[in-house]
């Protein structure tokens, strides 16, 4: 009889224990208030002055490098806003090309890049192909891609030949360049070839 009454006492203690154990958990939870959720902004957490960034292959061979004099971090869409960007490809395999703009905006991790403010991609001259010149207000680089486009209104120079249209896109590895909407086409004076038609037909330079 005794063992059975100090069983439920020790029974009834231990509930008791587990049920303040439990009511004081719970009145600390109400007690203490939580934050609300932190709202994002666009607003700056970070800058780089005079930053330079270099994008590689998966077997860590250069291929792009970028720089510019400022960049700024934003944390809400993780983008970042480049003052003179300045970028050139360094894949031996191809045709070096280099991209300048007043401002530039990029996206993840520098895979996307918005070149505005007057835009310009320069692409050298070597292996019996011509210098290549493109102008914009704005451009989109991929520079993993090698690859340039524009929908605005664009002035091609490609060697000899000037085009003026609106809608552009290079392909630095195939080297084809296509211009959508073309406007004007001219030959600097001093060459012997045709002018060439007005046609949306995408061209290698």
């Amino acid at each position: 009889m005794k063992d059975r009454l100090a069983s439920g006492v020790s029974i009834a203690l231990l509930a008791a224990l587990v049920a303040g154990t439990w009511w004081a958990a719970d009145y600390a939870k109400r007690a203490v208030k939580e934050d609300p959720p932190r709202r994002l902004t666009h607003e700056i957490d970070s800058f780089v002055e005079q930053f330079v960034m270099v994008r590689s292959d998966e077997h860590g061979m250069p291929m792009t490098r970028m720089e510019g004099d400022r960049l700024e971090h934003y944390p809400d869409d993780d983008s970042s806003e480049v003052t003179q960007f300045r970028a050139v490809s360094q894949r031996t395999e191809r045709p070096t090309m280099t991209a300048t703009s007043r401002y530039a905006r990029m996206d993840q991790d520098g895979a996307r890049v918005v070149m505005r403010g007057d835009a310009q991609l320069r692409r050298l001259p070597g292996q019996g192909r011509p210098e290549l010149n493109i102008r914009s207000e704005e451009v989109t680089l991929l520079p993993d891609e090698d690859v340039a486009y524009t929908d605005l209104p664009a002035t091609v120079v490609n060697g000899t030949t000037r085009i003026q249209g609106r809608g552009m896109r290079y392909d630095n590895v195939s080297r084809e360049l296509k211009v959508n909407e073309q406007t004007r086409v001219q030959i600097v004076p001093g060459s012997t070839r045709p002018a060439a038609p007005a046609a949306r037909q995408p061209s290698k330079g």
